[in-house]
């Protein structure tokens, strides 16, 4: 009896010490959790740049006027705008201690240059070593873009992430973009020319400016996901991912300035001796409408990550759906995109 009794007393206290131990766990595990969060960084600053492909679809423009070729393929049409370029991007983030919530602000530059590209074209004729015609056409054309982006959210962290270890974000906030597109464009040249001394001297001549642009703001909202490779997700390396969207509502403007004319010279002898227009053209639309665009976005890479660090490399993407009206007697809306590799250095402060 005695030791029946003190089997089922040797029983008891084991669970008595299991349930203690499995409690002081449960408790302990919580306050290890705040302690980590209280002794992380709360100040996050970061910096980065990356190279951008750019979707580029407005309506481009040859001049009614522009002369066939003399010995060289004609310019190419006016208007196109840069399909390569860069940004720069910074972001400052603020993790208060005791709390899943993270506050940042950033800021997107990029611009991209095309031209000034030129194009020489020109011919002579001669008979009994004497000048009888010549021909000759000089064209130059460039444009450049820029947008910025800026962003002000709230992010909380709802998780482990879909990896069951990693780290798991959801924002909340407002994006503000301006994107601007111009191009100019312009030639001169002389054909049919005879000599000097008889008249039938022709010029052509054409200018073209395109100004575009778009400028909006609107609620945004986006989920950023991270899954340990090796390490833990605050310390070793990690698999990035992320998309993101936004409406943005806006003005979006667009001035063109498209201009040709043709005009006949008089012979030495003949009379008047300014040019005579034969033909001119000109055509100016300018549209400024209130749009809604959406937009949308993505992004994956890789970082390592340290306790007050982080390098990261990637590709991203953002598409702004219907941003710039590309058109040109009409109103043509054009999705603008741009995407390509990105890296970034972030540092953390305080703690």
């Amino acid at each position: 009896m005695n030791e029946v009794i003190q089997i089922r007393l040797r029983t008891t206290i084991r669970r008595q010490l299991l349930l203690t131990v499995s409690s002081a766990a449960a408790l302990a595990l919580p306050g290890s959790a705040q302690a980590d969060n209280a002794d992380r960084p709360t100040v996050w600053i970061e910096i980065g740049g990356a190279f951008d492909q750019i979707s580029r679809n407005s309506t481009v423009w040859s001049p009614p006027n522009l002369p066939d070729p003399i010995t060289n393929p004609s310019p190419e049409p006016f208007g196109k705008t840069p399909s390569i370029g860069y940004n720069f991007d910074g972001a400052v983030s603020v993790h208060p201690n005791g709390s899943d919530w993270t506050f940042s602000a950033s800021v997107r530059y990029g611009r991209a240059q095309q031209g000034p590209k030129n194009t020489h074209d020109q011919a002579y004729g001669t008979a009994n070593n004497r000048l009888t015609s010549y021909a000759f056409l000089n064209a130059t054309q460039q444009s450049h873009s820029t947008h910025a982006i800026i962003d002000f959210v709230a992010g909380r962290d709802v998780g482990m992430g879909l990896s069951g270890n990693g780290l798991s974000t959801v924002h909340f906030g407002v994006r503000a973009i301006q994107l601007n597109e111009k191009a100019t464009g312009h030639f001169s040249a002389f054909t049919s020319a005879p000599a000097k001394y008889s008249p039938g001297k022709i010029s052509h001549k054409a200018e073209a400016l395109f100004a575009r642009s778009f400028i909006g703001a609107g609620p945004s909202v986006s989920w950023d996901d991270a899954a340990p490779l090796t390490g833990s997700a605050v310390d070793g390396l990690t698999f990035d991912w992320g998309a993101d969207a936004a409406i943005l509502v806006g003005r979006q403007k667009a001035y063109l300035s498209l201009h040709t004319v043709d005009a006949g010279y008089a012979g030495k002898y003949q009379y008047p001796k300014v040019p005579i227009v034969i033909t001119q053209s000109t055509m100016a639309p300018q549209r400024d409408r209130t749009v809604v665009v959406p937009n949308l976005g993505a992004f994956a890479g890789v970082s390592w990550r340290l306790p007050s660090g982080k390098v990261s490399m990637g590709y991203r993407a953002d598409f702004f759906f219907g941003a710039i009206d590309g058109g040109i007697a009409t109103a043509h809306r054009n999705t603008t995109g741009f995407y390509g590799p990105f890296a970034s250095v972030s540092i953390g402060l305080g703690g």
